[in-house]
């Protein structure tokens, strides 16, 4: 199939923050208003202009790493994606796409999730040796994905491991910090992931940190630079072991996408530079809620 790269044109003056909110059991908070929330822009207030609610219907994009790294682990992460797409409102949209060398569109964004599924199932394997392009190809997913006003997502089924070099990282980020796409990661490889890997899983690098130097091909490295995706996006990262964890996750991604609300801003500044966002609620008592939400923006240039 040949790899396709939609154009598209977005505001970036316009930046839009997706948050989730869970209480100290980790349930998700619901029927929260514009009202309740608070944003600052590097400390400073800033008027809450677009409120979408968690009601919204949500547009996904899939997007499955296809490389010969995740050859014989095809079956359980794909089979159990049938729960994700389940578990998704009869509104919400799906698209799916894969990488390997490169991202290729496979099905643009449709509401049939039983079609969805079928090209989940129907997606095509590299063996032998390939470059994995992990970050370029998660940059391209980012405008496939910012097609559309509201809850925009991409769960990103994927072992993480990227073999393009230094550059590709920074590309990558400045990217992200530019988007207001929330990005949701599905680590591969199960009990492949080695020991260091499953340490790195439980800290929030800060964001200029990214993956680890070393090795590109480490797990211990994927984890980190998974981790660091969902957080700069507002997202969170998923790191299943079996075919059971698999379902749970997606299961839970669903929920998560479900009760997304999203606040919308115009940035009063065009330097080009990053600036650091908060958001908090304006009821409840401290330390009761937590709240996941994109922790910056790229400002534009013009």
């Amino acid at each position: 199939m040949v790899s396709r790269s939609p154009q598209i044109s977005v505001n970036v003056n316009v930046v839009t923050v997706p948050v989730t909110v869970t209480d100290s059991h980790g349930g998700f908070v619901s029927k929260l208003s514009r009202k309740d929330f608070r944003l600052l822009v590097d400390g400073s207030e800033q008027p809450i202009e677009y409120f979408s609610p968690e009601e919204t219907p949500a547009q996904v994009l899939i997007l499955l790493e296809t490389g010969p790294a995740v050859y014989l682990l095809q079956g359980e992460h794909v089979a159990a994606a049938t729960d994700l797409l389940a578990g998704l409102g009869s509104g919400d949209r799906v698209a799916v796409a894969s990488y390997g060398d490169a991202p290729q569109l496979l099905l643009n964004f449709t509401t049939n999730k039983q079609q969805a599924a079928f090209v989940l199932s129907s997606a095509n394997y590299g063996i032998g040796f390939a470059n994995l392009n992990f970050y370029a190809s998660l940059a391209s997913a980012l405008d496939w994905a910012a097609s559309a006003d509201g809850k925009n997502a991409i769960v990103v089924l994927t072992t993480g491991l990227d073999s393009s070099g230094p550059a590709s990282w920074p590309q990558l980020e400045d990217k992200m910090r530019g988007s207001n796409v929330m990005v949701v990661p599905v680590g591969l490889g199960g009990t492949l992931r080695d020991e260091a890997g499953r340490k790195n899983r439980s800290r929030i690098p800060n964001r200029d940190s990214g993956p680890p130097t070393g090795d590109e091909l480490s797990f211990a490295d994927s984890n980190r630079a998974l981790e660091a995706i969902a957080a700069d996006t507002g997202g969170r990262a998923f790191f299943p072991r079996n075919a059971r964890d698999f379902a749970d996750a997606y299961r839970r991604i669903a929920v998560l996408l479900r009760h997304q609300y999203s606040l919308g801003f115009t940035a009063a500044v065009s330097d080009g530079r990053y600036h650091s966002i908060q958001v908090g609620l304006t009821t409840g008592r401290p330390g009761r809620y937590r709240l996941n939400f994109r922790r910056g923006f790229l400002a534009s240039t013009n």
